[in-house]
């Protein structure tokens, strides 16, 4: 829809010919809207006075003598409607429920409960301050006590609704818009601020009315304008501590009231909404500049015998609206008009997505957060109207009651909605266009709390004195859980809330489990009461167990060759105990005195320097599945190696040279192909120590296991990362549901030398016997050198580093001559060993 309107009006619409050729030719011209400071001014001013008074007149703002809400603190002129409709197809809708009134639009006047004159010649007008700094329009008077209709030619900025209970005087509606240069700019300005006073005014009462906390309703002015409350003395009345307050902050008074003649002080009854009307109406408040400016530029054109006054409009039932103005009764021989001006909103379309996808139960009220887009401000949120579900599946709609927050956030109330649990987009209409906001709602039904389970294991953390002990619960889903209660079963106990805490937090997904903190004080039966969202409750009984039996005399020491004895343990919490039992023999007694006594027979075969256990079962306390039958163990049933290249020296079948790779091909049965193994890896000494454990697909330090298809595990490493040398290297498979497997002996990891060169000299060490050389790396685990496996030299030399960029040795060897054959092996022995290794390396 354009700013104009670009269509033809004839008279019958509500815009008079005669005023069209009258005023227009001659309205004011403006380029300004901008607000002044003083409308700033005053909001800080009367939010600043209502915040600070309202902590110490709360009591009196509850007094079950107030004035009804319809008018606090002034008179009513009686309730009508102001609707707005469309040029195009569209219904009426509420003037203040409209976000953007286009060009073109219907205002329409129904009245419904006016105090009318005998005569019932009291007539309703409107004037129209356009949005696109034009001129001010006045459109035809129309008789109060009928419906009435007007189109608004321009898109408005301010629409000011003029009431004369004994009529109108055409020739003072002129003046009053065409010889007041600034009244375009003032008219916006006191719409603005009557309408902020209206919103206070309105949030009081109802909030008064309901024997709410008043002052929760103001919390978020302080916020929107960076202000913080102070505190008053409960001392002086209401509107005596909002004036001297006021009075304090800006020493300047005057009367906000723009159309009244002279400063006029008004009794304030009936609580704090009374008391903020009466501010409105003429009490003197402090305003800084321009809140009586509107009243000196139209006192010079108004007749001796008319007088203006203000108003202002309080909701009313079914949208519509009650008409207030200052408790004073007319004068003789005058006729009074009253103004009240309504500045339109003029947003645009919003922008709003769900700030997460929402999990909310059928049946419940729960609050969704949101993400507001670019110029879109919380302050639109009430203006969004006829919400809906709109199924993502089906496309089905369902309308809801959804509730704006002052957080900016929407409460969806689905406690008589009646719709299916699925997958919906929530849509609501702007104005008269449908719209939706970004994101998924998700609507379950709330689970049955019938099936809470409190495990033994989790009960037997319930001990006194254990101060406050968090236990876990499960069974249902608890996304929707509400709030836990702990109740003792004592006489007149109350219920006490409990902390409760779920993985992923109210409304955040299926959540089977929840930690609750209980307080274990004082030992005793309670009650653990689990309240959903919608209202159901479910209760487990629960148990708080006395501390757990302590022995102080412990060890007990009894002789050899003697068959009984006597046993006595001495501590606290022992009269708890049923019965005491121990591998060392049979034991028989009871709870003395708060100690424990009984004999011991002693079996047949202990001996000095034997331990044994000592098991007690006491009241309230059991370990229970402590055993489990399980499938059969896992098992290795063959193995196939692999070792990486040629290392110069020979290699026994069952050795596992450490620093080089090695692959094996381990064959499992196939009782476990439908379940994903584990690998342990390490040095078998009369039981596997503690080494690497290894998943397919997740290589760990020197190793990788890998799936070869069913049954089959291929595993790769370096013997040298996992084993030491003379380690035995094991392997044992898991499957966490059955255990694991014996070990499987994968081979000795040994250290093995890196032979280069080797070298004989011509230098003769005896009578048969040179030096020679070898380099290479780890040379000192060579023990002795020799032409063959059976006869050896001893090597007697260290290694001597050989600088160079990857780090060498140099061993000096002596050797027999001659050699058995011309390039003869070289053999070592390790040390250790009883036989030598044939090398690649020759004379």
């Amino acid at each position: 829809m354009p700013d104009s309107f670009q269509g033809s009006y004839p008279v019958a619409t509500g815009y008079d010919s005669r005023y069209r050729n009258g005023i227009r030719k001659r309205a004011v011209e403006t380029s300004n809207l901008d607000f002044l400071p003083a409308s700033l001014v005053y909001h800080l001013v009367i939010r600043i006075a209502i915040i600070l008074a309202i902590s110490t007149v709360l009591a009196a703002a509850t007094d079950p003598a107030a004035e009804p809400v319809g008018c606090s603190g002034s008179t009513t002129l009686g309730t009508f409607q102001l609707s707005v409709r469309p040029f195009t197809q569209g219904s009426p809708m509420p003037l203040k429920a409209v976000a953007a009134v286009p060009a073109g639009a219907r205002l329409i006047w129904t009245p419904s409960h006016l105090r009318l004159p005998p005569s019932n010649g009291a007539e309703v007008t409107v004037v129209e301050v356009p949005s696109n700094d034009g001129v001010l329009l006045t459109l035809e008077p129309r008789k109060a006590s009928e419906r009435a209709e007007w189109q608004l030619v321009e898109r408005p900025l301010v629409i000011a609704l003029v009431y004369g209970p004994q009529g109108l005087s055409e020739g003072k509606l002129q003046a009053l818009v065409t010889r007041n240069q600034d009244l375009l700019r003032e008219l916006a300005d006191y719409a603005e601020q009557s309408s902020q006073v209206e919103a206070l005014v309105q949030e009081l009462a109802d909030a008064e009315q309901s024997r709410g906390d008043a002052g929760n309703a103001l919390q978020g002015v302080s916020a929107e304008y960076g202000v913080n409350a102070q505190k008053l003395n409960s001392t002086p009345s209401t509107d005596q501590q909002a004036a001297l307050l006021l009075k304090a902050l800006v020493p300047v008074s005057n009367n906000y009231d723009p159309l009244a003649a002279q400063s006029t002080q008004v009794t304030q009854t009936g609580g704090l909404a009374a008391s903020v009307a009466g501010l409105f109406f003429g009490n003197p408040v402090a305003l800084a500049a321009g809140g009586a400016a509107l009243f000196s530029n139209l006192k010079t054109v108004l007749f001796p015998n008319t007088e203006f006054r203000s108003a202002f409009a309080q909701n009313a039932d079914k949208g519509k609206l009650t008409l207030c103005t200052k408790s004073a009764g007319p004068k003789a021989k005058t006729r009074t008009a009253y103004l009240w001006a309504y500045r339109v909103p003029q947003y645009g379309s919003p922008s709003l997505a769900l700030a997460k996808s929402a999990n909310v139960a059928l049946g419940t009220k729960s609050t969704l957060e949101l993400k507001l887009g670019k110029n879109t401000t919380a302050k639109e949120l009430p203006l969004m109207h006829d919400w809906r579900l709109v199924s993502t599946t089906g496309g089905n709609l369902y309308p809801v009651l959804v509730t704006p927050t002052a957080a900016g956030a929407l409460e969806i109330d689905l406690a008589k909605a009646k719709i299916p649990a699925d997958d919906y987009r929530l849509a609501f209409t702007w104005d008269w266009a449908p719209m939706q906001i970004a994101g998924t709602v998700h609507v379950h039904p709330t689970d049955d709390f019938s099936h809470i389970a409190l495990t033994p294991e989790e009960h037997d953390k319930l001990i006194e004195g254990s101060g406050t002990v968090t236990v876990e619960l499960s069974g249902p889903d608890f996304e929707f859980l509400q709030g836990v209660t702990l109740q003792s079963s004592a006489r007149n106990a109350k219920p006490a809330p409990a902390e409760f805490a779920l993985p992923l937090g109210k409304g955040g997904g299926t959540q089977n489990v929840v930690a609750v903190d209980v307080d274990t004080a004082k030992r005793g039966t309670y009650t653990l009461s689990f309240t959903q969202s919608d209202g159901v409750t479910r209760k487990v009984p629960i148990t708080i167990l006395p501390p757990n039996p302590k022995i102080a005399n412990l060890p007990l020491r009894f002789n050899t060759g003697e068959a009984k004895q006597a046993i006595h343990l001495a501590g606290s919490g022992l009269d708890r105990v049923e019965t005491i039992a121990s591998d060392a023999g049979e034991i028989t007694g009871a709870a003395d005195s708060g100690d424990w006594s009984g004999d011991i027979h002693l079996n047949a075969g202990t001996k000095k320097g034997q331990t044994f256990a000592l098991v007690l079962k006491v009241k309230g306390l059991e370990l229970p599945d402590a055993f489990e039958i399980v499938g059969p163990r896992p098992k290795i049933e063959s193995v196939q190696k692999s070792v990486a290249g040629a290392l110069g020296v020979e290699i026994g079948a069952n050795e596992l040279p450490a620093e080089v790779p090695a692959g094996w091909v381990l064959s499992l049965d196939r009782t476990h192909d439908s379940s994903l193994p584990q690998l342990e890896l390490g040095c078998e000494s009369g039981g596997l120590r503690k080494g690497l454990t290894l998943s397919p697909g997740t290589p760990a330090a020197g190793a990788s296991l890998t799936s070869a298809g069913p049954g089959t595990l291929y595993l790769s490493v370096d013997p040298g990362a996992v084993g030491y040398a003379g380690c035995e290297l094991s392997a044992r498979v898991i499957v966490d549901s059955d255990g694991k497997s014996d070990p499987f002996v994968l081979g000795r990891v040994i250290r093995v030398p890196r032979l280069d060169r080797f070298t004989l000299t011509a230098e003769k060490v005896g009578d048969d016997r040179y030096a020679g050389s070898v380099e290479g790396r780890d040379l000192d685990v060579i023990e002795k050198v020799g032409w063959d496996a059976v006869n050896g030299l001893p090597v007697d030399a260290i290694p001597t580093p050989i600088p160079s960029e990857h780090p060498l040795q140099s061993l000096r060897l002596v050797l027999p001559w001659p050699a058995p054959a011309p390039h003869a092996p070289l053999y070592i022995w390790l040390r250790g060993e009883s036989q030598g290794r044939k090398t690649s390396v020759t004379y």
